[in-house]
């Protein structure tokens, strides 16, 4: 009881200076306004009747101290904003300096009067932290209501605002900066808004009204968590006060959990600090913080180890980390809105920011690091101040940001093109068909090159700032840490690239394939070196891929090929039974452009780019770690044995072309495949009926010979489809099961890039 009464005396003074509730305030500053007229009411409140209040200063004293505290907020206030009143956000170090002042005189007055297990200091400081944690409150929601921070409009360089530039994080919290700068450096907190005034006002002078209130913002949360601490580390060195372990307290019980996260901040990782009486802190070990050290000592009459006697004996005591800066949790999505701001305006910048970084293992638009740079810096910045709900809001933040890059990578590729094309113009079947083909100019290749790799650089560098925010957050956020869609963002991308580059090369073979449609092959009579659209398509081929290969990690290279080899099978294989008639000759020529173009896909995985002489290949240096480290000159079986399989048809269908009549029968039961489905035995043999120009009147003779019942209209490239289509998705199963196989190699890639972000 004697305890609350002394700290309640105590602590009536400042109520009625710094309380921001308007009534309490009215009367409070009444009392304040009798104890500077004089004694005499005072004195009248003691008489014999009035309750005893032995310890309460004194009229005299008390003037005293109101003066040297009116002093010390004078001197706070003319380093801030001398038009805002005393409970205003921005005057919050007027508060602290007030109860520096207020202890060195209960210091002075009460020495060696309370034992000290009482740890009547400590609970003198936490009722003032929560008194001002309550004052802070009803200020901090005053001031939410009036900060709005512009969003950001690529329009107009200001990002919305009225200023002539646009203000970040960094700018904003350059006060802060010089505040710790000043610290580190052995400068008091005021002399440094004092003497660095000039470059904190310099920084501010460009500032919007909303960006000046996050300013004020930041700074009084520094400010407050920096007197957390000081408060702290005096009350452990002067008392021995012991404090409670974070990790012990329950985490359920907000009360008890109050310094949980920000405790690591007072850790052994720190320079130990020493305050003087203006709450300046500079190292212990200078100089500066000796003489401190010493001169305390000799002050209170005894040495450190005096002091701690005793200091203990009423067991540990719970933490001052997060009394008073708790509090500012719950207003700061304006500091939030500002790091969007930010990143919005990095990302606009991205979309048309083609620089390519080529330092790391595949090159990366510098837009990608630039960008988890930032949001590194960020987290570096808000942990300083909280852990816990801010952290968690701008987590969120990122992974909106990150999808937003995702869609600015995605513009980046090629505008797809919805064609309506027939299947071929010399089909007797008119059936159209809607495709979505994307056309890839010359040399755009090498974007959707970049693009593969800057969106797997930022899958895996999410998941290493997802560990990375889960070690630094409030425990009781940590499972709700979750950034897999914004990993499968940055994935579908990569899979819309690999279509890209598919679909752009197959129609960069359209002109080859062209020429094979309008080559009349019923009049072949010579069968010579391969086609002149064989030679075409191998010019086609051979630079896109290579220039590809060196281009993009191994594992999307693989599955870029498996894709392009079956979709050009499909395509080849629709063009050679869309012609009208091919001669003995013709099918001998168009075997041989078969075999050719199928050694040219086989070596597909491994092909290389064409050295020139004297000079290196283009892209040599980004690719140069690959050969090192041994690329294999032989194609997967897996896709060997795919694209063998797929140009078997081709193969068989051609023998059969440029087999005798009399033997087609026997030959096509013969090589004809049982695993296909015997529906489309009729419409296969048909086909190849056509193409060898039987007349149409001896169809059904064959036809009932072979077994089947004839077909109406030219369906041959309808089964063919229908093949392809379900060999596409056999294949499309094997390319999956590879695709997981180098998941062992792409992890060890994600650790590196976990260990790199660190």
């Amino acid at each position: 009881d004697f305890v609350r009464e002394f700290i309640s005396d105590h602590l009536e003074e400042y109520e009625s200076l710094y309380s921001p509730f308007p009534a309490k305030k009215k009367g409070n500053n009444s009392g304040s306004s009798d104890k500077k007229k004089g004694g005499s009411n005072k004195n009248k409140s003691d008489a014999p009747g009035s309750p005893p209040k032995s310890f309460k200063k004194s009229s005299t004293t008390s003037s005293d101290d109101v003066t040297s505290n009116e002093k010390a907020a004078s001197s706070s206030s003319s380093t801030n904003n001398s038009n805002s009143p005393s409970s205003s956000l921005d005057q919050v170090e007027q508060r602290f300096a007030w109860y520096r002042s207020k202890l060195r005189s209960l210091q002075l007055k009460f020495t060696n009067v309370f034992p000290l297990h009482w740890n009547l200091y400590y609970h003198l400081t936490v009722s003032f932290l929560e008194r001002t944690a309550r004052h802070l409150k009803f200020i901090l929601k005053k001031h939410s209501a009036t900060v709005r921070i512009a969003p950001f409009n690529p329009n107009t360089k200001e990002g919305g605002g009225g200023d002539s530039t646009m203000a970040t994080p960094s700018m904003v919290m350059s006060a802060s900066a010089v505040t710790q700068a000043a610290s580190k450096f052995g400068m008091s907190v005021n002399s440094a808004h004092g003497d660095g005034g000039g470059a904190v006002a310099a920084a501010a002078d460009g500032l919007s009204d909303g960006e000046k209130a996050v300013t004020a913002l930041l700074k009084a949360l520094q400010k407050t968590i920096l007197f957390e601490k000081e408060m702290s580390a005096w009350l452990s060195r002067d008392f021995g006060t012991q404090f409670v372990d974070p990790s012990e307290v329950v985490a359920n019980d907000a009360k008890k959990k109050r310094g949980d996260d920000n405790n690591e901040e007072e850790g052994g990782g720190e320079e130990a600090l020493e305050f003087d009486d203006q709450g300046r802190a500079v190292a212990a070990g200078s100089a500066e913080g000796i003489r401190i050290k010493y001169e305390r000592r000799k002050r209170t009459g005894g040495g450190a180890g005096s002091n701690r006697q005793g200091g203990s004996g009423g067991g540990p005591v719970p933490q001052l980390m997060g009394i008073a800066s708790v509090t500012f949790d719950n207003y700061m999505s304006p500091y939030v809105a500002l790091e969007e701001r930010t990143m919005d305006e990095q990302l606009h910048a991205a979309i048309a920011d083609t620089t390519v970084d080529n330092r790391g293992a595949q090159p990366v638009f510098v837009s990608s690091t630039n960008l988890f740079i930032y949001m590194k810096n960020s987290i570096t910045r808000c942990t300083a101040l909280t852990k816990e709900k801010t952290f968690f809001l701008l987590q969120r933040s990122f992974q909106k940001k990150l999808q937003s890059y995702a869609k600015v990578l995605d513009k980046k590729l090629p505008q797809p093109q919805t064609q309506i094309a027939a299947k071929m113009a010399s089909l007797v079947d008119s059936t159209q068909t809607t495709n979505t083909v994307y056309r890839i100019p010359p040399g755009q290749e090498v974007t959707v090159c970049y693009v593969i790799d800057t969106c797997e650089y930022c899958a895996d560098t999410v998941e290493a700032l997802e560990d990375l925010i889960r070690d630094k957050i409030g425990s009781k956020y940590q499972n709700k840490i979750d950034m897999t869609e914004e990993q499968d963002a940055f994935q579908d991308v990569t899979a819309k690239c690999i279509r890209v580059l598919v679909s752009g090369l197959e129609q960069r073979l359209d002109a080859p394939l062209k020429e094979l449609s309008r080559t009349n092959w019923s009049s072949f009579d010579m069968v010579g070196e391969e086609s002149s659209y064989v030679r075409t398509i191998q010019l086609t081929i051979h630079p896109f891929v290579t220039e590809v290969r060196q281009l993009i990690p191994s594992s999307y290279f693989r599955s870029f090929c498996d894709k392009f080899a079956l979709t050009f099978a499909s395509t080849y294989y629709r063009t050679l039974t869309g012609l009208k008639r091919i001669s003995e000759a013709g099918t001998q020529q168009l075997l041989l452009d078969v075999t050719t173009i199928k050694s040219l896909l086989l070596k597909l995985p491994v092909l290389e780019a064409e050295k020139k002489p004297g000079g290196a290949t283009r892209h040599s240096n980004v690719n140069q770690s690959k050969s090192l480290s041994g690329a294999s000159t032989i194609a997967p079986a897996m896709y060997t044995k795919m694209v063998n399989k797929e140009f078997r048809k081709l193969e068989v269908m051609l023998k059969l072309v440029g087999s005798p009549k009399d033997m087609l029968v026997d030959m096509f039961r013969a090589q004809w495949d049982s695993s296909i489905d015997t529906s489309m035995m009729a419409s296969d043999f048909q086909t190849i009926m056509i193409l060898k120009g039987i007349p149409r009147n001896d169809h059904a003779s064959m036809l009932e010979s072979l077994g089947v019942e004839a077909v109406e209209g030219r369906v041959g490239a309808d089964s063919s489809m229908t093949v392809n289509i379900q060999a596409l998705q056999e294949k499309g199963s094997d390319v999956a099961a590879k695709v997981n196989a180098d998941l062992d190699q792409m992890r060890q890639r994600v650790d590196r890039f976990r260990n790199a972000f660190r």
